[in-house]
């Protein structure tokens, strides 16, 4: 896929103004709650990790140690991410259908048997996400003792940008009943549109927490997680209308076509 600046730009206004044109603002209300949760915890967080700082200092644990604590700081942050997706992916799914009946003009209507097949459906995304990005974190892990601890750094918020990006991405392919293998090829396929949008998404919560600036940390969680699925789904219909209007083939060929 083909990502422009303008792309970005054109999807994060369109969130904007979608929120305020279905009045949405009382759905960002559970991730403002999970926000301010987060915030007292990570306050308390901060000074249990700060307990084990002297033993930085001790010879060969102290090494090991400091270099631990780097991979446990990704995985715990992996964690973090994977709890908010899944806590706030029902909102998601419900903001995304929004999201189509504003750009297709088609109301799809509450169906539980959908929520609860969505549901379970990002779930089981997000677990498989889990566990492939805890296995190329520990690569990049081992690989930062030869390339050093920035390329660590860096390639380990690329990869776990891939797979919250594509989460997002995911609740519009869910729409349209594109299966999971297909929805996977569409990620491989889209790779940059789901590596831009995670990086927003990582680096909104990361660098917050990194320096300790727990309220922009708190508005990142608030915010992000909704503005970044009406972000994608619009990008994904954008795409596929893009497509429509050149091949007269099911929704499901097309995304098979897409790059």
């Amino acid at each position: 896929m083909t990502l422009s600046f303008q792309q970005d730009i054109n999807g994060f206004s369109y969130a904007l103004t979608l929120v305020h044109k279905k009045s949405l603002y009382g759905y960002f209300v559970p991730a403002i709650i999970l926000a301010l949760l987060f915030y007292f915890l990570f306050s308390g967080g901060s000074s249990l990790g700060s307990g084990v700082s002297f033993m930085e200092d001790w010879w060969l644990i102290g090494w090991l140690v400091s270099n631990l604590k780097s991979l446990f700081g990704f995985i715990s942050f992996m964690i973090f991410e994977f709890f908010v997706l899944v806590l706030l992916s029902p909102i998601n799914a419900f903001i995304a259908e929004k999201t189509r009946e504003d750009l297709t003009g088609e109301t799809l209507g509450f169906s539980l048997g959908i929520f609860l097949r969505s549901f379970r459906r990002m779930l089981a995304i997000l677990i498989i996400a889990f566990l492939m990005q805890i296995g190329v974190t520990i690569v990049f892990w081992l690989l930062s003792f030869i390339f050093g601890d920035l390329f660590y750094e860096i390639a380990a918020i690329m990869n776990i940008a891939f797979f919250v990006g594509f989460s997002f991405f995911d609740f519009g392919l869910e729409l349209e009943e594109i299966s999971a293998k297909n929805s996977w090829k569409y990620a491989r396929k889209n790779w940059l549109a789901c590596i831009v949008l995670g990086l927003v998404f990582n680096l909104g919560i990361y660098l917050p927490q990194k320096h300790g600036l727990i309220i922009p940390y708190a508005a990142a969680i608030a915010v992000l997680p909704h503005i970044l699925t009406v972000t994608a789904t619009k990008m994904f219909y954008d795409k596929l209308d893009k497509k429509k209007t050149e091949m007269a083939i099911s929704t499901e060929e097309i995304i098979q076509t897409l790059d």
